[in-house]
């Protein structure tokens, strides 16, 4: 059975942001896109639990 692949989404980086960022994925051994990910999902339950505490 294929895993379910999402379409790519395309996104619009500045240059400064775009490198550090590879940096940062360099530094925790991640893909440019699993960084993304990791800092989108760690902002997400970051936001999700100050509204928890409101």
């Amino acid at each position: 059975m294929k895993a379910i692949v999402p379409p790519p989404t395309s996104m619009r980086l500045p240059e400064d942001l775009k490198v550090w960022l590879q940096h940062k994925a360099v530094d925790n051994r991640r893909s440019l896109t699993s960084e993304v990910i990791a800092r989108l999902e760690a902002s997400k339950k970051q936001e999700e639990k100050i509204e928890e505490s409101s």
